[in-house]
């Protein structure tokens, strides 16, 4: 079965959203400002940079933007981490983003350590070890990433100028 949907994205918004397979964040790499900080705000003319992540069930049809212009600018492996922790031995623990291979996860261990490690999907399981177990997983994450060129506004002080990102998709969903 096919489900059609919309992943909205909002400006000045800094977490991911994300719709079931898809994932959409601002590109912390290249989003900077003079010194150097991520932005969360920008202004009319300035450019934006959005990543797109999704499995492989996932295909993006389009990406458009309310104002101003949107256009591809290829693919981005960037790293990315996050906490994980297991209870026990055969439990599942879902990634964020898809990782290529079980090769690609490294694993810094907070005290008790899993082993004989197993991915599948998003799903990653310790078959043995010492439980629970604590630790930092970091692997890389391949994006196809975007250009935002905000639009040339005038704005009266305080005025704002809200733009959204439209990115529509089709899953592949079994049943």
């Amino acid at each position: 079965m096919t489900v059609i949907g919309t992943l909205v994205v909002g400006f000045g918004e800094d977490a991911a959203t994300s719709s079931g397979a898809i994932i959409a964040e601002w590109d912390d790499s290249k989003n900077l400002d003079a010194e150097g900080e991520v932005k969360s705000d920008w202004v009319p003319g300035d450019v934006a940079w959005l990543l797109l992540h999704h499995d492989a069930t996932a295909t993006i049809l389009d990406v458009k933007v309310t104002a101003g212009s949107i256009a591809s600018e290829g693919e981005v492996t960037l790293p990315r981490s996050g906490e994980m922790g297991w209870a026990e031995p055969g439990e599942d623990q879902t990634l964020q983003y898809v990782a290529a291979q079980l090769a690609d996860l490294i694993f810094k261990w907070f005290g008790n350590v899993g082993t004989g490690p197993d991915l599948k999907d998003k799903k990653v399981r310790f078959s043995s070890g010492q439980f629970p177990c604590l630790a930092e997983v970091s692997y890389p994450v391949l994006f196809a990433r975007y250009k935002v060129q905000t639009p040339m506004v005038e704005l009266a002080i305080d005025e704002e100028w809200p733009l959204r990102i439209y990115i529509y998709y089709s899953i592949e969903e079994e049943g």
